[in-house]
């Protein structure tokens, strides 16, 4: 059955109705029965035992009948309805003369009998446990029982087997006594999809939260070379150094601290204290240090330690 053709709501499987005969001169064929006795419903694969109640069930305007509980076969209509303790819901209507409604009346003339399956929506569902009792339709019923409250009766169908054996319906919060092989495929597709959407939320969580325990290192590894140098980073050098790659910072960092204890450089390397553009906001406190040092560092020359730092940095960046 398409998708869209299965039913979206609970179906039940409620009793035989008849097929009124064609009279002379009568364009529609009509049918009744009754939808609904007011007894509890039992041994249904899903709810096992359940009752409506009368009392606060709804039926609005013309109830659409349909084949099989599919919106695509209309087979014809309910046109009233009446509702009482005694006997329950009845429904009369009729036929289409379309495909579907002349099916229902050609097999129901050659004998076949159709059974009624409604398909009701409640606005709240009760659960009696086995320990208590509830009084419904004017009957004292002990539990368990499901109590549906408020149904609507959204449509009413002719079904060959009743809709125990042609619907789907699940209900998210209940757990099903039985099912038919559509229904665990459905259900272990679904249990799939659920189980991907959880690995992917915990993945999700932990990338977030290595995301998080980096950045407070880094928050961290910037103090502890604020502490280093006994010099306070601007806000925009604390946004560079945040954004720089593990290993770009971590030589940075090094460098920085070498020079600034006044270590010389390593044999083989020297320094180049040439700043290129796109770092030379990095460079921007020397600016407001000692002029004397920015002038030698511009020319080229030797600098302080922590212009060579900056330097060697600098450079190797630029040759990446």
């Amino acid at each position: 059955m398409p998708e869209a053709e299965k039913p979206n709501q609970y179906c039940f499987q409620l009793g035989q109705l008849s097929v009124d005969n064609a009279e002379e001169g009568k364009k529609k064929r009509t049918f009744s029965g009754v939808a609904y006795s007011g007894e509890p419903i039992t041994d249904h694969w899903y709810w096992d035992r359940v009752i409506f109640d009368l009392d606060s069930m709804q039926l609005k305007g013309r109830i659409p009948a349909l084949l099989e509980h599919r919106p695509s076969q209309r087979a014809g209509a309910i046109n009233t309805h009446s509702i009482d303790h005694q006997t329950g819901l009845t429904v009369s209507g009729d036929l289409m003369s379309n495909e579907f409604g002349t099916q229902v009346a050609q097999d129901s003339d050659d004998g076949f009998p159709w059974q009624m399956s409604v398909r009701i929506e409640p606005s709240s569902i009760e659960e009696i446990q086995a320990d208590a009792s509830v009084t419904v339709n004017g009957k004292l019923l002990q539990g368990p029982i499901t109590v549906f409250r408020g149904g609507r009766i959204r449509e009413v169908s002719f079904c060959a087997l009743g809709a125990d054996d042609n619907t789907n319906a699940v209900a998210a919060s209940h757990d099903p006594k039985q099912f038919s092989k559509e229904d665990t495929n459905v259900t272990e597709l679904e249990q799939a999809k659920a189980a991907q959407a959880k690995a992917e939320q915990e993945r999700d969580a932990a990338q977030a939260e290595l995301k998080q325990f980096k950045a407070n290192k880094r928050e961290e590894d910037i103090k502890s070379l604020e502490t280093a140098l006994n010099k306070q980073f601007s806000a925009e050098e604390k946004t560079s150094y945040t954004n720089m790659d593990d290993a770009s910072f971590a030589f940075m960092s090094q460098q920085m601290k070498q020079f600034a204890g006044g270590q010389p450089a390593p044999t083989g390397q020297q320094p180049n204290n040439t700043v290129p553009p796109h770092l030379a906001h990095l460079f921007q406190h020397q600016a407001t240090g000692d002029q004397n040092n920015q002038q030698q560092f511009n020319a080229g020359g030797q600098g302080t330690a922590l212009d060579q730092a900056f330097g060697k940095f600098a450079a190797a960046q630029e040759a990446k």
